[in-house]
């Protein structure tokens, strides 16, 4: 999904991750962007960072496999976007999961 995640606000990320969570196929994997910066004029956005939004994944049993960051590819003062990976936790599918590191760097 991308750039949709900050546009709901925080009882809406707790559904909407559950109810995509239900959506993923057993060997399926999830990725979504998240949006930092300064809120342009009219819109409806809400600040979520990496760590919520891995919490949240990891409470409807969805393990974080990746994390990136970078600037805005537009070169929009002030953003940066992060990306997340996740799939199903190994004891969600009964297969062993193949896992890559993940480190957080910052509390986006």
């Amino acid at each position: 999904m991308t750039a949709v995640w900050m546009h709901l606000d925080e009882r809406q990320r707790a559904s909407a991750m559950a109810r995509l969570v239900g959506l993923l196929d057993p060997a399926g994997r999830l990725i979504l962007s998240l949006r930092h910066g300064p809120v342009p004029a009219g819109r409806r956005m809400f600040p979520v960072s990496a760590r919520e939004t891995t919490d949240l994944a990891a409470r409807c049993g969805l393990d974080a496999v990746h994390v990136a960051e970078r600037e805005d590819p537009h070169g929009r003062p002030g953003v940066a976007w992060t990306y997340l990976g996740f799939q199903r936790a190994a004891g969600d599918t009964g297969m062993a999961a193949t896992r890559t590191a993940w480190t957080p760097v910052d509390e986006r």
